[in-house]
């Protein structure tokens, strides 16, 4: 589904969902996830781009 098929509203709750996990799991998102998290409910990313910017910066690349 296109981000832009989703209301701010619709995205709020989906991020609201995400936090209530972390919450219950004891753990806090990062600020440059809660900034991700704030671009996705305005529009400006995709979940495709907040999985991006957590790869790149968690995910160390394997050589063969």
């Amino acid at each position: 589904m296109p981000i832009l098929a989703l209301t701010p509203s619709e995205r709020q709750k989906i991020v609201d969902n995400a936090l209530g996990i972390l919450r219950v799991e004891n753990l806090s998102p990062s600020e440059s996830l809660q900034a991700g998290l704030e671009a996705y409910v305005n529009g400006q990313k995709s979940t495709t781009d907040l999985l991006s910017d957590l790869k790149s910066k968690y995910v160390t690349p394997r050589r063969s």
